[in-house]
C-alpha cells in the first residue's frame, strides 16, 4: 500500500515543481536517469537519453534567462500553461510507471497535470499582480522574485528525492506544509485585496 502512496507523493512534488518552472524538474529527472541513479519506465526511456538531456539543458537555461526579462517573462508564463500540464503529466507518470498504462496516464494527467497547471496559473497570476512592485523597485523585485521561483522549483524537486529516500510519511508531511503555506498566502492575498478594494473604487 505504501508504494502507490509514495509514487503519487513523489509525482505530486515533481508536478508542483513543474508548475513553478517547467523544464527544471524534467532536467533533474533526466540527469538522474542518464547517470543511472533512477530507472525510468520502459515507455519513458527516452526521458533519460542524451538528446533529451541536451534539449532540456538548453530549454532550462533559456527559460531561466527569459524569466528575468519582466514583460517577456510574464508573457512566457501565460503561453507556457499547456507545457506545464504536459510536464506535470510526464513527471507524475515516471513514479507510476510500474502500473497499468491506463492507470498510469489517467492518474498522471488528472493529478500531475492538474497540480502543475494550477500551480502554474497561481504563480503566473502572482507574478502579474506584483508587476507594479517590480516597476517601483526598478526591476530589483523582479530579480528577487525570479530567484525565488527558481529556488522554489529546485526545492520541490529535491524534496521529491528526499521522499524517495525517507519514505511516504515524510512526503505527506511536506504536502501538508505546502498546502498550509498556500492557504495562508491565499488568505492574506484576499485580505489585502479586500482592504484595498474600496480605495480603488
Amino acid at each position: 500500500m505504501n508504494e502507490p502512496i509514495a509514487a503519487v507523493i513523489v509525482g505530486l512534488l515533481l508536478s508542483l515543481s513543474a508548475g513553478v518552472r517547467t523544464t527544471l524538474p524534467l532536467l533533474a529527472v533526466n540527469l538522474l536517469a542518464f547517470y543511472h541513479e533512477i530507472t525510468l519506465p520502459q515507455n519513458m526511456a527516452w526521458l533519460g537519453t542524451q538528446p533529451t538531456l541536451i534539449i532540456l539543458s538548453v530549454a532550462c537555461v533559456a527559460e531561466t534567462i527569459i524569466h528575468f526579462i519582466p514583460a517577456v517573462g510574464t508573457y512566457l508564463k501565460v503561453m507556457a500553461t499547456p507545457l506545464a500540464f504536459v510536464a506535470g503529466t510526464l513527471l507524475m507518470a515516471v513514479p507510476l510507471g510500474d502500473h497499468n498504462p491506463l492507470y498510469q496516464w489517467t492518474l498522471a494527467a488528472v493529478l500531475g497535470g492538474g497540480a502543475a497547471t494550477l500551480t502554474h496559473l497561481g504563480v503566473t497570476g502572482a507574478r502579474a499582480m506584483t508587476a507594479p512592485a517590480n516597476v517601483a523597485s526598478l526591476g530589483v523585485f523582479g530579480v528577487i522574485w525570479n530567484i525565488g521561483e527558481l529556488l522554489g522549483s529546485l526545492l520541490l524537486a529535491v524534496l521529491s528525492g528526499i521522499c524517495v529516500m525517507l519514505g511516504w510519511i515524510f512526503g505527506v508531511v511536506i504536502l501538508i506544509v505546502i498546502g498550509l503555506l498556500a492557504l495562508i498566502v491565499t488568505l492574506r492575498g484576499l485580505e489585502r485585496w479586500t482592504k484595498t478594494r474600496p480605495a480603488l473604487s
